[in-house]
């Protein structure tokens, strides 16, 4: 149960979350006599997200969209008569129209033609008037936003920022994984399976440093930029799948034996590197002395250079088919730029050491 628990933690916490604005919108629209009070807890229940970050995103878009929406879908129907079927087809289609080709541009306005159905056709319309009811509709939103935003910041807050390095450490690690592999191959579902999980981690980052944008914008962490951090783990994926490339397998003598040898030298030391940063980056913490590892990075190359410069004297190279030259010049080129973006995520990682 312990483990279960801990295992599903956060999933519990924003399942609280979610309750807990939902309630607090519901009292909230009671006490202040919002006629429709059921939209400012469906509002507080949407716009509740897993972090802060997330949070501040859903209520703007949410917010933006329904004053756009109520907005316009009150232009519409004070401008356009449609006391009758035909006339609501034709303001239907007026108020539908603009609003999902700007909803088509931005998700964000995606809310905007709904409440502009809503405003034009609803039945308490008729009764409040399309100000009215728009007016009120814009109160209830607002007031789910709001609720939604306070209960993220003061119940059992979870930073964006903070996810971030929880999902750039997972980055780093399948990153090192697939080094591995590569330096061993014959588990090729093993590699596939690793490419998927990485390509989502990384997409799965790239929102949460969006997310963690708008905390630093709203002065809700003190956490460096994020964005680098991102820009170097994906050079890092590219520099993988060019090894990935030109390596090939070497089951099937991709390469000579002894730059082979070089490079799974290389290929396990660059896994090794990316595993302590894969540790130190959700700790907070710095993964040791950055000249240490990029020398020990730096010395597993130079080897795989000497190598391939001395395969060059004995005139080795010369009987070699084109694609096995290509593969050890592109595996060369592919190992320093891989070299120079694992410096600097060390450096990255430096940056946030301290900042957990």
């Amino acid at each position: 149960m312990a483990r279960w628990l801990s295992r599903n933690r956060s999933k519990l916490v924003h399942a609280l979350r979610m309750t807990a604005s939902s309630l607090a919108a519901f009292v909230l629209a009671e006490a202040f006599g919002l006629p429709q009070g059921f939209w400012a807890v469906i509002t507080a229940l949407i716009v509740t997200q897993s972090n802060v970050g997330g949070s501040l995103k859903a209520a703007i878009d949410r917010f933006v969209g329904s004053l756009l929406g109520a907005v316009y879908g009150s232009a519409v129907a004070f401008l356009v008569p449609h006391n009758d079927t035909p006339a609501q087809a034709a303001a239907l289609i007026l108020s539908v129209a603009p609003l999902s080709f700007m909803a088509a541009f931005s998700a964000g306005f995606r809310i905007a033609p709904i409440t502009a159905i809503i405003v034009l056709l609803s039945a308490s319309g008729t009764t409040l008037g399309p100000l009215g009811f728009a007016t009120d509709r814009i109160l209830e939103v607002g007031l789910g936003c709001a609720v939604a935003i306070l209960v993220s910041v003061l119940v059992v807050p979870a930073r964006a920022s903070r996810s971030v390095l929880d999902t750039a450490g997972e980055v780093a690690g399948l990153l090192a994984d697939q080094l591995e592999t590569l330096a061993a191959p014959g588990d090729q579902a093993g590699m596939t399976a690793l490419v998927v999980r990485t390509r989502q981690s990384l997409n799965r980052l790239e929102v949460l440093v969006g997310e963690a944008a708008r905390e630093r914008r709203s002065r809700l962490t003190d956490m460096p930029d994020p964005e680098p951090l991102l820009r170097t783990l994906m050079r890092l994926r590219h520099d993988v799948v060019m090894l990935r490339r030109a390596v090939g397998e070497l089951g099937d003598q991709a390469l000579p034996a002894g730059p082979a040898e070089s490079w799974v030298s290389a290929a396990r030391t660059g896994a090794a590197v990316l595993r302590r940063l894969s540790e130190s980056l959700p700790a907070g913490s710095t993964a040791g002395p950055s000249g240490e590892m990029a020398g020990a990075m730096g010395d597993a190359i130079g080897e795989y250079r000497v190598t391939i410069d001395a395969m060059r004297r004995a005139q080795q190279t010369r009987d070699l088919p084109t694609e096995t030259l290509w593969r050890l010049f592109g595996t060369g080129f592919a190992l320093e730029q891989f070299r120079r973006n694992l410096d600097d995520l060390v450096e990255r990682t430096g940056e946030f050491a301290g900042r957990r």
